[in-house]
């Protein structure tokens, strides 16, 4: 009984994989096929990079693909500076508002950016950047998931290294360069890996505002 509900499940398995397979398997058959080919299977079909031509002539894409690569690097720089500052300032200083502030980090998490819209772009046109890299990336250089994520990282360092490191003399901006950023290394990581891959794949607000 045991040996037949495996194999039934391989089988399941199997037949779900293939499944997935065959719409990629398809989109390769066609990219390499003359269109003539492409709704029938034959084997010694011939063989052709003329798709690929074609479709590389149809737009710009090679500037698409340099764009896209500086709007992500710009954002993810600018990212990366202000979410660790605003991080450090929420994890280790005590300031007047300091609660208020992070509710509203917080607050803004839970809006959608797509509601925004329409105000960023009354902002972009107000300031004269819009159809440019920097309209499209401005909106979102700060990150409330950015902030919120370092910050919870940062709290969880040792106040001792801290406070180590100003015995030997570093400032506040040493020890969060010296200290906190390399612990954090890791979290680092998996934000950009984040915050690229969303901004990559970002179609509306680029549309609307180019």
């Amino acid at each position: 009984m045991t040996r037949t509900f495996t194999a039934l499940e391989t089988a399941g398995a199997w037949m779900l994989g293939l499944l997935w397979a065959l719409p990629l398997a398809y989109a390769v058959w066609t990219a390499f096929h003359p269109s003539e080919f492409s709704t029938h299977f034959v084997p010694m079909a011939p063989l052709t990079l003329e798709n690929f031509v074609k479709a590389w002539a149809a737009a710009p894409f090679a500037r698409y693909f340099v764009n896209t690569i500086l709007l992500v690097t710009m954002i993810l720089a600018a990212q990366l500076v202000l979410c660790t500052l605003a991080a450090y300032a929420f994890a280790r200083f005590t300031f007047r508002g300091r609660e208020i502030a992070f509710l509203l980090v917080l607050v803004q998490l839970m809006i959608m950016p797509d509601v925004l819209i329409v105000e960023n772009y009354r902002t972009m046109s107000r300031l004269g950047i819009l159809d440019s890299l920097l309209a499209i990336g401005l909106p979102y250089m700060a990150s409330a998931f950015g902030i919120f994520l370092l910050r919870q990282t940062f709290k969880t360092v040792p106040k001792e290294l801290d406070e180590a490191a100003r015995v030997e003399g570093a400032g506040a901006l040493e020890v969060l360069w010296k200290v906190y950023v390399p612990l954090a290394r890791p979290v680092y990581v998996a934000y950009a890996l984040v915050s690229v891959s969303y901004h990559w794949n970002n179609f509306l607000w680029p549309l609307i505002v180019t």
